[in-house]
């Protein structure tokens, strides 16, 4: 979390600044800011940063928007700073999001919890990501192995036992993966065919 790169996209000069100050205290990298949306949008793809904080009202293109669209396109978590008469904007049940609304007058101590629990709630899902990632690659694998087990068991008469037997026999003699000797044998059955 200490040394986060964190991005500020907010319209007011001093509140910037002051935001600026007490990340940095905190053990926080300001990696860049900006007072428009816009400018904001095109920043934040260059210098990749690790969580947004943008103000709702930003001239240009509106922090929503903006929030929107760095959802869309998962460049990092983003808090939607709002005033307090924007109070039902985050309740939005009907397009529910990920983008996080902070409503002002600000507190320190809120404004660090909620970074936190952003940064939290990303670092989770990415790992999610990945573990599904990991998941669907093991699947298309066993798909391709049960593909190959099924040719050989045409082919050579085999029980699945045997036909699996075989595969890994012949990985093993080859020093190739099963999915890539499965692979193989698919292709070469589909020449024959």
């Amino acid at each position: 979390m200490i040394g986060s790169r964190i991005f500020l996209a907010l319209a007011q000069p001093d509140e910037l600044k002051k935001i600026r100050w007490f990340l940095t205290r905190q053990g926080f990298t300001v990696v860049d800011e900006t007072q428009d949306g816009t400018n904001a949008l095109r920043r934040i793809r260059t210098v990749h940063p690790d969580l947004i904080v943008a103000d709702a009202e930003l001239p240009g293109l509106s922090g929503v928007k903006l929030a929107e669209i760095v959802e869309e396109e998962d460049l990092a978590p983003i808090i939607v700073l709002t005033s307090s008469d924007q109070g039902g904007l985050w309740l939005d049940f009907e397009h529910p999001t990920g983008i996080i609304f902070l409503q002002r007058p600000l507190t320190k101590q809120g404004l660090l919890q909620t970074i936190q629990l952003s940064l939290i709630s990303d670092y989770k899902i990415k790992h999610l990501k990945q573990d599904i990632k990991k998941l669907q690659h093991q699947l298309e694998e066993r798909k391709l192995v049960e593909r190959a087990k099924g040719i050989l068991m045409r082919q050579n008469n085999l029980t699945e036992n045997e036909a699996y037997r075989l595969l890994q026999k012949q990985s093993m003699n080859t020093g190739t993966s099963l999915a890539e000797l499965a692979k193989a044998i698919i292709l070469s059955h589909q020449l024959t065919e």
